[in-house]
């Protein structure tokens, strides 16, 4: 990183509508990722000496490294200071400050730095939180998979050592100031409470304020208060937080919608509604249940999955992520005597209820307006019958996403060149659909491809 910034341009300097500065590269990362999964484009810039007026035109979101977690306290917020009086007389929407996800660094340091050198009516939200990681924040503690911070390694970290969970404290001994505070509590009962708390604590005189999350849900519905509030602000997070606000105040550019991910999920294992639950909690989806025993007989097939379809296809536009299944208790069938009913097999009774969610799998991405760019598919009877029903002669094997689970390619058919992960329903802990749709994600934003129809 070159302090200070000199980058000039013909026409002058020309910027980009999200700057996120992040005290590491690997963070700096970690953060564009998430918005670049919304649509955004985005780049990490390591020195802004190469920043020039083609690449800021090309990139929605500019992440700029200061690699100034492990140093002295006074440069970290010179480091960042420079970054912001370079960019503030721009038209820029969102300053974010890029936290580590265990609050290692100089992080009241370099939120002083922005607050300072923007408008004087700017307030910053801290939302420590980042769900996915196990990181969430609870009654102003932050933990690590349900353990204080405190008592995790980074207490013993050699160079930037983390002795309290308590996130207040942790940025008032860097600062010297007092600072807010909105409880889960608030949260939770939505985003109007969540406004009314903000605008509160701004009141009390806190220009600095922490909000408690344990889901991506919470992380939304905070950003949505934020927006509602009308109030200049700065956030302050590992990634989620930036990620949702930037949604909520930017338009997603249309060339890059075809971000979503369609789930498609056969088995009836314990040990997949446990993992599907998990993700339900980490990740905004809608599951459509189908009646399996509607998908074995002529006169109610047709009915039952037009039915998905089109619940499907309503609310695309809400979630990132739908997907359909035949997994709840209600729907759990007595293969033996149905094949003896219908004097068919047990296999050709499992066949036509996979052939039947490969039907409602195949019209989704068919009447998604190319929405619906990755699959996940679980269960190897369903997915041999979606790629049947996609015309696919096989699939191009490229990754393991976990073990016994695999990421690859469609190869032929009506969807060549798809990108899909299949996993058995046995495989995995109950975080592995939520690992499996988190490397989808991570594909789709940064591989180049094409889907041949």
């Amino acid at each position: 990183m070159v302090f200070p910034l000199t980058i000039k341009t013909s026409g002058g300097v020309m910027m980009s509508k999200i700057i996120i500065i992040a005290d590491d590269l690997t963070g700096a990362n970690a953060t564009g990722v998430l918005l670049v999964q919304q649509g955004f484009k985005a780049a990490t810039f390591i020195n802004l000496d190469k920043y020039n007026s083609l690449q800021n035109d090309d990139y929605d979101i500019v992440t700029i490294n200061t690699d100034s977690r492990a140093i002295k306290r006074e440069e970290a917020y010179k480091r960042v200071k420079s970054i912001v009086e370079f960019f503030k007389d721009e038209d820029v929407t969102l300053f974010s400050k890029r936290i580590d996800s265990t609050f290692r660094g100089n992080i009241g340091a370099e939120i002083s730095a922005i607050l300072d050198n923007v408008k004087d009516d700017t307030y910053a939200i801290v939302v420590p939180s980042f769900p996915a990681s196990g990181r969430t924040c609870v009654g102003g503690y932050l933990m690590v998979h349900q353990v204080p911070l405190e008592k995790t390694p980074v207490a013993t970290d050699p160079k930037t050592p983390v002795l309290t969970s308590k996130v207040v404290n942790l940025l008032e001994e860097q600062m010297q100031e007092k600072i807010g505070y909105v409880e889960l509590g608030k949260v939770l009962k939505g985003t109007d409470s969540i406004k009314n708390s903000i605008i509160d604590q701004i009141g009390k005189g806190y220009r600095i304020i922490v909000v408690d999350a344990t889901t991506n849900d919470d992380i939304i519905n905070i950003a949505r208060a934020v927006k509602n509030t009308g109030l200049s602000v700065i956030s302050a997070d590992p990634g989620p937080f930036t990620a949702a606000l930037s949604a909520e105040l930017l338009d997603i550019p249309e060339g890059e919608k075809g971000k979503k991910v369609l789930m498609t999920i056969g088995s009836i294992s314990g040990l997949t509604k446990k993992q599907l639950d998990e993700f339900k909690m980490e990740y905004k989806t809608f599951i459509v249940e189908v009646n399996a025993s509607n998908l074995l007989y002529k006169e109610t097939k047709e009915k039952e999955i037009n039915e998905a379809v089109d619940k499907l296809l309503s609310r695309l536009s809400e979630f990132e992520v739908i997907g359909v299944t035949t997994l709840s208790e209600d729907n759990i069938l007595d293969l033996r005597m149905i094949a003896k009913e219908e004097k068919i097999s047990e296999d050709e009774v499992s066949q036509k209820i996979s052939g039947g969610l490969a039907e409602i799998t195949v019209k989704t991405l068919e009447k998604s307006n190319s929405l619906l760019r990755g699959l996940y598919i679980s269960g190897g009877d369903v997915t041999v019958a979606v790629c049947n029903a996609l015309g696919a002669a096989a699939i191009e094997v490229k990754d393991e996403v976990l073990p016994l689970a695999v990421y690859g390619r469609i190869i032929d058919g009506t969807y060549h060149n798809m990108p899909i992960i299949t996993k058995g329903g046995l495989v995995g802990d109950e975080k592995a659909i939520i690992k499996c749709v988190n490397y989808m994600f991570t594909k789709l934003s940064n591989d180049y491809h094409t889907i041949k129809r």
